[in-house]
């Protein structure tokens, strides 16, 4: 049964030529989604027009009920002030801690979401710390416990006269192969951390600048960027990859090691505020890392780099290789985007960038070919009215039209626009106002605000037949300050191979799109190719699946009357360890299998056993051991 999706966005716009859409353009406006929209109490937007976001994330292990988590500013009278809320809603609409959570400063980015301490429910881990005059000092990390809602820590980042805010996404993982979770992060002071599940800095190394105060590694500039976590070396434990500052003018993207040692180190024309983002793009087995140039400094960054990890140069400023440039027509603020767009069992790097360094003519989508730097698309975009804006907020990838398709969701303006896998329109153009591209529907999902979060795609409730798209969106119509969150229904779920910011409500950056091995070492009974009375069929085999991502799920299984069936990995699933079995009747059989990962991921072959001719009923499948190879 399908599920509802969600989506948040949090971005800042700026206007160039703005007209109202007509009233016939909102009456094709879908339902919201009940309880939907909803104003939390207190919530303001956020300072600067910096991109925010919400996280989508499951309740815990036992309860898979979806939250919301987003972060504000406090509001007073109408008045921003230097202090901020956590808020955790539920798919219902329903908010689960009350007031929401505290903290002492505006929110950073976006809150993340993991079980740090072990206990079978999400917690919630969100940066603090503002860069407005009002607010310019202090900053940290703060965690709450996502059962009670209880602070677990509280981590400062402060140092006497910097600014010290984490603007960062944090990044949950276990980085250190240690069996617990770290969260990895960079601050405005410039310095990059690592802490363990309780909050205990694990770095203690040698600066030239004593701001970092022995806890993290000092990169010389602040850092905005939200770090990547995956392991590139093959070493099983996770490196970090995350951009920084080196002047106002240029910039890094730095790989660190699980001790903090800087590894990797690739120079950039523009300061690096992008996040970056970890995937096999070229369908060999090995993780690239893309990222985009992102600072209006000079006609400089109008470009997307992916690169290579080669941890056998012996320079740390060699091991970063380059793969390809993709050209964009201005500076790349925003963080890709990944998925297969075409189908063609590759992946394509998506991202939004301003045309030019003053975005005067509006922003654009570009999508790139992963596996060589080929421009699958670039599209202009506007509202359905013509609007055209500045957007710094990144884009996700999610199929909501439930044609196997994955759709493009970003927030512009006062709408959610969607395009087709190809860069045309789903969302209204009935104007045919941006390039003079029509639309494939006529639907809008326009919220009279401007949006400054981050799309985000997940299913609210596991009941639910269709998915919804949620939006967080800043200003009401008659108050300045105030949060607002919008999810409409009436979609269908399908591939979302990147459906929130950084992938996944840790923020891991990483997309484990390498496919698993099948089992090896197969028996089965009967004979194939014989007739037999028997009533069942068993396939065994000595050695399990695996994969090196996400980790083995199962297998895909299919039985049926044709030799070269492929299982899709949505096909019922065998446990590593568990037997079934089936009734095919009478007939010719051919039983095929399939591993799967906990990404979703299919092995590139399938196994095919038969013909089995059958008077029998059943078909077992089971496993010799339930040991890994």
């Amino acid at each position: 049964m399908a599920a509802r999706l969600a989506v948040v966005a949090l971005l800042t716009l700026t206007v160039l030529c703005y007209s109202a859409p007509s009233r016939a353009s909102l009456d094709h406006q879908p339902p919201f989604q009940p309880g939907f929209p909803l104003d939390p109490a207190g919530a303001g937007r956020p300072y600067l027009g910096l991109p925010f976001g919400a996280t989508l994330a499951p309740v815990g292990v036992a309860n898979s009920e979806t939250m919301i988590v987003f972060a504000t500013p406090d509001q007073v009278n109408n008045q921003l002030v230097c202090s901020g809320h956590v808020y955790a809603y539920l798919g219902d609409g329903s908010l689960r801690w009350g007031h929401g959570l505290t903290l002492t400063q505006a929110p950073g980015m976006m809150p993340s979401v993991a079980d740090i301490n072990g206990d079978g429910t999400n917690d919630i881990v969100a940066g603090y710390g503002e860069f407005s005059q009002a607010c310019m000092f202090g900053g940290g990390v703060k965690a709450f416990d996502g059962s009670t809602g209880e602070t677990l820590w509280d981590f400062s980042t402060y140092y006497t006269g910097t600014v010290s805010g984490v603007y960062s996404a944090p990044a949950i993982g276990d980085v250190n192969a240690d069996g617990q979770p770290e969260v990895v992060f960079g601050s405005w002071n410039g310095c990059i951390y690592m802490l363990s599940h309780a909050g205990q800095p694990l770095w203690n190394l040698a600066q030239p600048d004593s701001r970092c105060t022995g806890q993290g590694y000092f990169t010389g500039q602040m850092v905005d960027s939200s770090p990547a976590l995956a392991d590139l070396d093959g070493d099983g434990k996770l490196e970090i990859v995350i951009g920084t500052y080196h002047t106002a003018t240029t910039g890094y993207l730095n790989v660190h090691n699980a001790a903090g040692a800087l590894i990797g180190q690739w120079p950039m024309d523009a300061p690096v505020t992008s996040s970056p983002a970890i995937a096999d793009l070229d369908d060999d087995g090995v993780f690239e890392i893309v990222v985009g140039a992102g600072k209006s400094v000079n006609n400089a960054g109008h470009y997307v780099q992916a690169l290579h990890f080669d941890p056998a140069e012996n320079l740390v400023i060699n091991r970063l290789k380059p793969m390809w440039t993709g050209n964009a027509a201005g500076y790349v603020p925003t963080s890709p985007a990944i998925g297969d767009l075409d189908g063609d069992g590759t992946a394509e790097v998506v991202v939004i960038a301003p045309n030019g360094d003053a975005g005067t003519t509006g922003s654009s989508v570009y999508a790139w070919h992963g596996n060589n730097g080929a421009l699958l698309f670039s599209r202009q975009l506007c509202d359905m009215a013509g609007n055209q804006y500045v957007v710094k907020a990144s884009p996700v990838i999610a199929d909501v039209v439930g044609d196997e398709k994955p759709e493009i969701v970003l927030a512009e303006g006062s709408e959610v626009v969607i395009l087709n896998a190809d860069g045309t329109f789903y969302t209204d153009q009935s104007t045919n106002a941006c390039e003079g591209q029509p639309s494939t529907t006529t639907l809008t999902y326009w919220t009279g605000s401007s949006l400054n979060y981050i799309p985000a795609i997940g299913a609210l409730a596991q009941s639910d037949t269709s998915t919804i798209i949620a939006v967080g969106a800043v200003s009401t119509p008659t108050v300045t300050n105030t949060a607002r969150l919008f999810a409409w229904g009436g979609h269908n779920s399908g591939y979302a191979p990147w459906p929130q910011f950084h992938h996944n409500p840790a923020h891991t950056g990483y997309l484990d799109n390498v496919p698993p091995l099948n089992p090896s070492g197969f028996a089965v009974s009967p004979l194939t190719s014989t007739l037999t009375d028997r009533q069942v069929i068993t396939v065994t085999w000595s050695s399990a699946g695996s994969d090196i991502g996400s980790g083995l799920a199962g297998y895909a299984v299919v039985w049926d009357h044709a030799s070269d069936t492929i299982p899709k990995p949505t096909s019922l699933v065998v446990s590593i360890t568990d037997t079934i079995t089936v009734a095919p009747g009478n007939g010719t059989w051919y039983v095929h299998l399939r591993s799967v990962d906990h990404e979703g991921n299919g092995a590139r072959t399938t196994l095919h056993f038969g013909p089995f001719l059958l008077f029998g009923q059943h078909v077992y499948l089971s496993r010799l051991t339930a040991e890994q190879p």
